[in-house]
């Protein structure tokens, strides 16, 4: 029975075992709405990649229920969530099975059956768009990491998915990639992509996402804006989450000028709007 859409993709009493006996995810709830961007906080082993793996179907769980435009996915139609859901992993090894970059990021569209003007279309577009036209024709395990990072997000991409999950997709890149990387997500959000991306940055978290899921053992144990994330001490104390370095220089200044703590309404998520603040002081 379908639910009345509203969100893109619902999870409702979620659980989720590897081994039918300890839970990895427990009673998960959640409603994400098309075009939010979303980033899940959590330490190592909170359930952030059990999750996403659950989401974009790779794993079934026995209990619980996601549906997706308000429809139940079932595993009739599990087929549906794949094709909609795209993931990146973490580590682009563990994705990229191609034999060069071109490969590769076809691979995904040869799987959808699309016809092959389409797939050549789609596949040099996103090439180029990623800066990896150059590389087309080369094994895509001899490139660089930040370089295989791309590869993989460019065969999601391809893909057209209407949410796409990011699994630490900042941690194997430098400068240059870490610029690209935030080029395709402003891309992508102009498109109306909905974007969920798991990670450790906080500073990338604080300046970049609408809203923040914290994990922790499995659960969720809190959900909301991120300034109502990082203002909260017994969040940040209880899952060791970093405090944004932007954030933590608002606070010194605003305690050094006197000014009320408990009013974040003028705190910068960028350093233009923090210069902007500044110099209004």
């Amino acid at each position: 029975m379908a639910e009345t859409p509203g969100y893109i993709l619902k999870i409702k009493n979620l659980d989720y075992s590897y081994d039918n006996r300890n839970n990895v995810l427990t009673n998960i709830n959640l409603e994400i709405k098309n075009g939010e961007k979303i980033a899940i906080l959590g330490a190592n082993g909170a359930g952030k990649s059990t999750l996403f793996l659950n989401m974009n179907g790779v794993y079934n769980s026995r209990n619980g229920e996601i549906f997706f435009s308000g429809t139940k996915i079932t595993r009739k139609n599990i087929n549906t969530l794949r094709k909609n859901v795209g993931y990146v992993f973490q580590e682009p090894d563990s994705q990229i099975v191609g034999t060069t970059v071109l490969n590769e990021v076809s691979f995904g569209l040869v799987n959808l059956g699309l016809p092959e003007n389409e797939i050549r279309k789609r596949t040099i577009g996103i090439l180029k768009e990623m800066g990896l036209y150059n590389y087309k024709d080369k094994p895509p395990h001899y490139l660089s990491g930040g370089e295989k990072k791309r590869v993989a997000i460019a065969g999601v991409i391809a893909m057209q998915p209407e949410i796409i999950l990011f699994d630490e997709p900042m941690a194997p890149l430098d400068h240059k990639n870490s610029l690209i990387f935030e080029n395709i997500l402003a891309k992508l959000e102009n498109e109306g992509k909905t974007i969920i991306i798991s990670t450790h940055n906080t500073d990338f978290a604080y300046k970049w996402a609408s809203r923040i899921i914290v994990l922790e053992k499995g659960s969720i144990i809190a959900d909301n804006e991120p300034l109502k994330i990082f203002t909260s001490d017994e969040i940040l104390k209880r899952t060791n989450i970093g405090k944004p370095m932007l954030l933590q220089i608002y606070e010194i200044i605003k305690k050094k000028y006197s000014k009320d703590l408990n009013n974040y309404n003028s705190a910068p998520k960028s350093i233009n709007e923090f210069d902007k603040w500044f110099k209004h002081l």
